[in-house]
């Protein structure tokens, strides 16, 4: 039998002499079907609500569809897509708003926060040894003062 013919089987019930048929679920054919996230009104309030799981749902669909043709888009979906990437959430939220807090998770305020007393450390050393050359330029002055007299 051909290779592309295995996935057919003969049916019993007809009584014409080769009558095949596709099963319900071929295989290698997923039975399936995907149902997309409701994205109908998508705000921000809406948005900080949703579980993380469920936005990145939403931004994998919307950019699987934003790949396609733009003009075959409902225009719910252009709506959501042009939230998602530019809607006040994330990055372009205001600053102290709770989006803006969400955004972030423990471990990144962790690392932001050894970062930031990294940088302040090596401030307060530079600042520690400019004070000393200033010191040491001072006694230098000094006593070159003293040695032309």
């Amino acid at each position: 039998m051909y290779a592309p013919l295995r996935g057919l089987r003969w049916d019993p019930t007809r009584m014409m002499r080769g009558a095949y048929f596709f099963p319900a679920c071929a295989r290698g054919v997923s039975c399936t079907s995907y149902e997309p996230p409701q994205i109908d009104g998508l705000t921000s309030k809406k948005w900080v609500k949703l579980e993380k799981e469920v936005k990145e749902e939403i931004m994998e669909y919307l950019d699987w569809k934003m790949e396609g043709d733009w003009k075959a888009m409902p225009a719910s979906e252009k709506k959501a897509s042009y939230f998602v990437s530019f809607g006040e959430w994330g990055p372009r939220a205001k600053p102290g708003s709770k989006e803006a807090q969400l955004q972030m998770t423990g471990a990144e305020i962790i690392l932001r926060g050894v970062f930031s007393g990294v940088l302040f450390m090596a401030v307060a050393v530079s600042i520690m040894n400019y004070q000393k050359d200033r010191q040491l330029q001072k006694n230098l002055k000094k006593l070159e003062d003293t040695a032309e007299r």
